[in-house]
C-alpha cells in the first residue's frame, strides 16, 4: 500500500502494531487489504505536527509504531516505544 501524494509540505502517518507489523486504521481497527485505504493514513499540515502526533500516540499506546511519509510518499521516519528507528533503505 502506497502513502498518499499530498500538497507540498504536508505529510502522512501510518500506524502499525509493533510486534506484528499489522496496519491499523485511524480508529485503531485492523486494516484488511484492499479495504478502506483512505482510513489508514492520517494527514498533517507539517512534518513537526506529524512527529508530535506519532510521539504522543506511542507514549499512550506503546504496542504500536508510527511511520511518517512526506508529500511525495517517501518514508521520513518510524517511531516506536524505543524512539526513532533506523530503517535501512
Amino acid at each position: 500500500m502506497n502513502p498518499p501524494i499530498l500538497e507540498e509540505n504536508k505529510c502522512s502517518v501510518l500506524i502499525a502494531e509493533l510486534a506484528t507489523g499489522h496496519v491499523f486504521k485511524k480508529d485503531l481497527t485492523l486494516f484488511l487489504n484492499g479495504r478502506h485505504k483512505n482510513d489508514v493514513f492520517q494527514v498533517f499540515e507539517t512534518i513537526q505536527s506529524a512527529k508530535n502526533f506519532a510521539l504522543d500516540f506511542i507514549a499512550k499506546a506503546p504496542d504500536f509504531e508510527c511511520s511518517i511519509f512526506d508529500n511525495r510518499g517517501s518514508h521520513l521516519a518510524t517511531f516506536d516505544k524505543h524512539g526513532e528507528r533506523n530503517i535501512s533503505k
